[in-house]
């Protein structure tokens, strides 16, 4: 006659480990608590000693071009902001911010971003025109006179990269406007020595060369004002920390949370053993 040999119950074991470790964090639940408070101490205290760092953000609008002819919106690279993150990573870029500033390009390098601010939609002659958005470049460096010396370097090559087409337009308006001013003199210095028939011409003249001025000049206006790239603000710099101070706080008494669990449920084990 055999023996049947029963099975450990695993499940059973299972619930009876549990619920030892339950009781055991019940009982000491302050260890857990302890850790939870003395974790996120910690942690503000050595966010507080985190490196500081000054923060400085200049913000450029890149203009929008149009033809002389018919006052279309042009695109090319002042039409997209891409561009920008472009030229202020260039080498070219950082290494001439980075001499402004007095750093090293490296100490630069990796420090510089770019951020678009949309500005939504137009409208040109009954045509809807996606306007140009602002782009906002910011630099991070160990003191705020260099972060903003670096800043502006940035948003004034950006500028300088971008005004091609808008500063040959306004040179060719302020020429024809000084063109048109030449002419409108020496017409108004004729009428007064010439006959009847020839002032009718001159005046025609004069009214035509006046209404071309007018033209040109308000076109001027508008490559200064609306075409031309320009710095809309100039940077400040703000301190802040490599390192989130919030963050800092939340890992460290997460960790302090843990241990204080783990030195609850192995608290009565060590006791006993010391008992023994």
């Amino acid at each position: 006659m055999s023996t049947r040999v029963r099975e450990p119950d695993l499940e059973a074991e299972q619930e009876v480990d549990l619920g030892r470790y339950a009781r055991a964090v019940l009982v000491r639940w302050w260890l857990p608590i302890v850790g939870l408070v003395a974790g996120a101490v910690v942690g503000y205290l050595i966010s507080l000693s985190g490196t500081q760092v000054w923060k400085a953000s200049a913000t450029v609008y890149l203009g929008q071009p149009y033809s002389v002819i018919s006052s279309v919106a042009l695109v090319g690279p002042q039409t997209n902001p891409s561009a920008v993150s472009t030229i202020i990573h260039s080498e070219e870029a950082i290494d001439t911010a980075a001499a402004a500033a007095g750093l090293k390009p490296g100490q630069l390098r990796g420090t510089v971003s770019s951020k678009s601010i949309s500005t939504g939609a137009g409208a040109v002659g009954g045509t809807r025109v996606q306007q140009n958005p602002l782009v906002r470049i910011t630099v991070q460096a160990p003191t705020p006179r260099k972060a903003r010396i670096a800043a502006n370097s940035l948003a004034r090559q950006v500028v300088e990269r971008l005004s091609a087409y808008a500063s040959e337009k306004i040179k060719l308006l302020e020429q024809r406007v000084a063109s048109d001013q030449k002419a409108i003199d020496a017409i108004r210095n004729a009428l007064g020595g010439s006959d009847r028939t020839t002032s009718a011409v001159l005046a025609v003249t004069l009214g035509q060369e006046l209404q071309d001025q007018l033209s040109a000049s308000t076109q001027l206006v508008q490559a200064k004002q609306i075409e031309l790239p320009s710095v809309l603000t100039h940077a400040a710099a703000t301190k802040t920390t490599a390192r989130s101070r919030r963050n800092d706080v939340v890992v460290a008494a997460f960790l302090g949370f843990i241990l204080g669990l783990i030195a609850a449920l192995a608290w009565e084990p060590l006791a006993a053993r010391r008992r023994k």
